[in-house]
């Protein structure tokens, strides 16, 4: 599954996007990403790219630190 959004989100990483990407669950795999300098706008398009996935997505910012 994470290789799936990985390929999904390549256009918004060629654009800058920076994220740590992490699934949990089994049947009901949820996304974790958490990515650096989020803003609603990056928000929305990562929304749009892993629309119908088939996964629920958790977006949250992250600090804007290397290991964060």
């Amino acid at each position: 599954m994470c290789s799936a959004a990985d390929n999904l989100l390549r256009q918004l990483v060629s654009e800058g996007l920076d994220y740590t990407l992490t699934a949990s669950g089994g049947t009901a795999t949820t996304l974790h990403l958490r990515v650096r300098g989020l803003t609603p706008e990056t928000e929305e398009r990562i929304t749009q790219c892993l629309n119908g996935i088939g996964a629920t997505l958790q977006i949250e910012g992250a600090e804007d630190r290397k290991d964060a």
